[in-house]
């Protein structure tokens, strides 16, 4: 990423995610996945494919989702997941791991992906399981009879059809698939090419894993190490680039990029003496910084260097109730002192600051929720760093979201359990009840701008800043009691939406929009949940998820993606962001 993302919201609020559409001869009821509460079944994959993972004309991008089965994501019988289909390359894997289907009988999954394939139907045939527990399983992959969109399908989508076979091995005793082997097949056309391709899928179980095993806490530390590592080669790369100055000052990413690295680094628990993040932040130190973006993250960059050794803990465990203030030395204390006045002046002049205040890249006469909730970002570790933050300001922050926040279709009570809650819970053996929050609140969500679909990632934005604007506000004890009221409704009805579209494999939201900034949606979810400490949505770890889905995704050289996704994986699996309230 080289600017705050964007959300390319188009459809209606709300839309339903595409449904696995089953239709079958014969359910077996009794034969669910017997997994650990909030665990996973992770697998060991082979697979290939033919021209190549990313050859032109292939109807998918990025990588495919982590070979794990998550609890979290099962239905209420625990058959199946409830995620939607949105790689073609996992046809055979959602064929395999549905465990609704346990006898011959017929089944068929509809799909679509905005992004690569237009919609799409798998009509599958399961045959009768032997004594090994081995089921034979094929299919074929084509357009509904009743596609409403092909007339007016963009060059960019192509039109699939395929068929697929292969088997599966169900361990019955065990609740869960043992193994299976598919081959796929498919024909993408589209305006702009297409082509055949072949995808052999193999996967063997391997485990069992929860979040408080040590296991999964080696996996994790191996990940931020590899990590890490990858993201010093990107800094190295990047400090050896020969600096470039666009003509548009606020779309020069390269600071924000080098801050992020730094952020990243040091976050990591990479020593800060070390020569290539003092080159970093010399480099970062010397530049004419600008754009919202990149000015909040050389601040949050900045903070990161004075953060007190142990601090993160002492606030999870309640030793402290607030972050410590930070002690910068001179230089640093100067710099910030330069980029303050720009990052206050990067705002929408369209409405009274004095009451509502919004952020674009620069001096603007539009906004966007992304520099929006960056630039709080950066506000509040300023303050931690001693800046004075008129409380005004803080007030007109939270006035925004609010003003800008878009109605769900439900009011309910959140149901957050906060990693206080869940301490009580395992020093008294077990016992305890779920924590709901205040009572029955509207759902609510955010997008990019003011209108527009609801996303994940700006649902996240919008959560991350209203609780710093909450925050801000009261670390100088200001704050008008019914505003203060407000933001703690809003920040309960945004965890509502988070709660009910939670997904950890994609950013929530319509189809459009599940393949974009799936990292930076990440990085937001871990930054809403951890600022509010919460553990637990519904009854779901968004941690443990999380971070099998990144780690399943991790590459032979420690990357995700580009340098910014492999900086958001890595600060997601560190826990990064500092706990600043607790849900009331």
């Amino acid at each position: 990423m080289l600017s705050p993302p964007l959300d390319p919201a188009r459809e209606p609020m709300l839309r339903t995610p595409v449904a696995l559409l089953l239709a079958t001869a014969s359910l077996a009821q009794d034969l669910r996945w017997n997994l650990p509460p909030h665990g996973a079944a992770l697998y060991r994959r082979e697979r290939t494919l033919t021209p190549g993972e990313h050859p032109p004309g292939a109807p998918w991008g990025g990588e495919p989702p982590a070979a794990v089965v998550l609890a979290g994501e099962l239905d209420d019988a625990a058959q199946r997941s409830t995620e939607p289909l949105i790689d073609l390359r996992e046809v055979f894997a959602v064929a395999a791991l549905d465990l609704s289907l346990a006898k011959a009988g017929k089944s068929s999954v509809e799909a679509s992906n905005e992004n690569h394939f237009a919609n799409v139907k798998i009509e599958l045939v399961y045959g009768a399981i032997d004594a090994t527990g081995r089921q034979e399983i094929s299919g074929t992959i084509g357009a509904p009879k009743a596609d409403k969109v092909a007339a007016r399908r963009p060059d960019h989508i192509a039109k699939v059809s395929g068929s697929l076979r292969g088997f599966r091995r169900i361990d019955k005793a065990a609740g869960r698939v043992a193994e299976f082997d598919g081959t796929i097949e498919l024909k993408s056309e589209r305006k702009e090419g297409g082509g055949a391709f072949t995808i052999r899928d193999h996967w063997t179980f391997e485990r069992l894993l929860d979040g408080k095993e040590a296991e999964f806490r080696a996996r994790v530390a191996e990940g931020i190490r590899t990590g890490a590592a990858a993201v010093r080669q990107e800094l190295e790369r990047f400090l050896e680039r020969d600096p470039h100055k666009p003509d548009d000052v606020y779309h020069d990413h390269q600071p924000g990029e080098l801050a992020l690295m730094l952020l990243t680094l040091v976050k990591a628990g990479e020593d800060v003496r070390d020569p290539l993040l003092q080159k970093g932040y010399e480099e970062l130190r010397r530049r004419n910084i600008e754009g919202t973006y990149e000015l909040a993250c050389a601040i949050l960059a900045t903070e990161a260097l004075y953060t007190p050794a142990g601090e993160w803990q002492d606030l999870r465990e309640g030793r402290l109730k607030a972050p410590m203030p930070r002690v910068l030395a001179e230089g640093d204390k100067a710099r910030l002192a330069e980029w303050l006045p720009d990052l206050m002046d990067n705002i929408d002049s369209t409405v009274d600051a004095a009451y509502i205040r919004r952020w674009h890249y620069g001096p603007s006469t539009t906004f966007d929720n992304s520099n929006t909730q960056y630039a709080l970002l950066g506000l509040f570790a300023a303050q931690l760093c001693g800046a004075e933050i008129s409380p005004q300001v803080w007030t007109a922050s939270g006035n925004h979201w609010l003003q800008c926040k878009i109605a769900g279709n439900l009011t309910a009570a959140p149901q957050l359990v906060t990693h206080q809650d869940l301490a009580k819970q395992a020093a008294a053996g077990g016992k305890g009840t779920r924590t709901r929050t205040g009572g029955k609140v509207p759902m609510r969500g955010w997008a990019y701008v003011g209108t527009g679909d609801v996303t994940g990632s700006m649902t996240c934005a919008g959560i991350t800043g209203l609780t710093l604007a909450s925050a801000g506000l009261r670390d100088k004890k200001k704050g008008n009691a019914n505003v203060l009221r407000d933001i703690d409704e809003a920040v309960r009805g945004g965890f509502l939406w988070l709660e009910h579209n939670l997904s950890v494999r994609r950013n929530p939201g319509p189809p459009n929009v599940w393949n974009h900034w799936v990292y930076y949606y990440l990085y937001g979810l871990e930054r809403t949940c951890e600022l509010n400490q919460v553990a637990l949505l519904g009854d779901r770890d968004w941690y443990f998820e999380g971070a099998m889905q990144i780690l399943g995704q991790q590459r032979g050289d420690g990357g995700w993606g580009g340098a910014n996704d492999t900086c958001f994986a890595v600060l997601f699996l560190k826990k990064t962001a500092l706990p600043v309230l607790t849900p009331r």
